[in-house]
Order: structure tokens, then C-alpha cells, then sequence
């Protein structure tokens, strides 16, 4: 992260559309507790959160058509990681409506700024991922290392590993071996 922060890069970066869209991203990670495993279908759970205050768990599912295992399963993340706060109902108690929270409301209003303040803009941007990946949800983790790639052309792995800032180099390591086996990037004449 660069020395004065994410809002520093914000304002350094804006020149290049990819890495405006690499911004979007860090934003995205740092809403969610700074874990760039985090799936992207779990951001754009978060953006709806952020979209529609005080909203419900069955509202969540039918906007954006998910089963109640998987709301159930993030709901209980965001919660757990103080993304969201959930507060019983005044009228009826069982109903506990969703809010987002403090450092995650922040950091979704920063990743709007790319977006002209759209919800629907940055959820198409990150289902544009979600469709790309046939066979396993992509983490915010893989579209870092998928962008990054993309704005430095082509680079060693080391130096894709370095640039796109994404946690241990082990970890990485695996994220980018697996979009290299699942053809979404290719092994360079630089990577030996």
C-alpha cells in the first residue's frame, strides 16, 4: 500500500481505465477486512448491502438471485469481520434488517468514485468476473492478479506478484498458477 494510503493512490492512478479498475479492487478488499480471498460474488453482496440500506436477507437473495445458503453463509462473514451491522426489526423482531458499516461504507463510497456513484456500475463490472470463471467463484485476489497482468503486459511472475499487492507471495503463488491452469493467463518467455 503506498505510503499515504489508498486515497493517495486514488488520486495517483487515474490515468489508465485498468488501473482505475485495479483501485476499484483495492477498495473492494479493504471494505472487506483487508481479505483479498474474499469471493467477488461476497463484494458484490457488500455493494448491494451498500445500495439498498436496511434491506434483508431475502431481499439480498431475490435482487441478486442467490440461494439462502450462500446469503446465510456471507451475511454471517460481513458480520463476523464488522462489515455490516444487523438490527432486529422494530415492528417485528424476527425481520433483522442490514447495514453497512464504518470502514466498509468508507471504502465502498471510494470505489463508486470510478464507477460516477453507480451500485449498478460496479455490480456489472465485478459480474463481468464472475461470468469469466467456469468452474470455481473468483476471489478479489484473482481479478488483482488478472488486472495487473493486463496493465503491465507481459511480466515475470515475480514482478505480477510484487505489483499486484495481494497478501503472502505463497498465496499468490497458487492464485496465479491457478488462472495460468485454468487459461485465464499465460506463462511468459520471462517466467523461465
Amino acid at each position: 500500500m503506498p505510503p499515504h494510503g489508498l486515497k493517495s493512490a486514488h488520486s495517483q492512478a487515474s490515468a489508465s481505465h485498468i488501473q482505475q479498475s485495479t483501485l476499484v479492487i483495492d477498495h473492494l478488499i479493504a471494505a472487506l477486512a483487508g481479505d483479498p480471498s474474499c469471493t467477488v460474488l461476497r463484494a458484490m453482496m457488500l455493494v448491494d448491502i451498500h445500495a439498498h440500506p436496511n434491506t434483508t436477507q431475502a431481499e439480498i437473495m431475490a435482487r441478486l438471485n442467490l440461494d439462502k445458503f450462500s446469503v446465510n453463509r456471507n451475511i454471517l462473514w460481513l458480520a463476523d469481520h464488522g462489515c455490516i451491522d444487523r438490527v432486529a426489526g422494530e415492528e417485528d423482531g424476527r425481520v433483522i434488517h442490514i447495514h453497512i458499516a464504518g470502514y466498509a461504507k468508507k471504502n465502498i463510497d471510494l470505489s463508486l468514485t470510478y464507477c460516477d456513484g453507480s451500485h449498478k456500475r460496479l455490480q456489472d463490472f465485478l459480474d463481468t468476473f464472475i461470468k469469466g470463471f467456469q468452474e470455481r467463484r473468483p476471489t478479489l485476489r484473482d481479478v488483482k492478479l488478472l488486472l495487473t497482468a493486463v496493465d503491465l503486459g507481459e511480466a515475470s511472475r515475480s514482478v505480477l506478484l510484487n505489483r499486484s499487492n495481494i497478501g503472502p507471495s505463497t498465496t499468490g503463488a497458487r492464485a496465479l498458477d491457478e488462472l495460468m491452469n485454468e487459461g485465464l493467463l499465460q506463462r511468459t518467455s520471462t517466467d523461465g
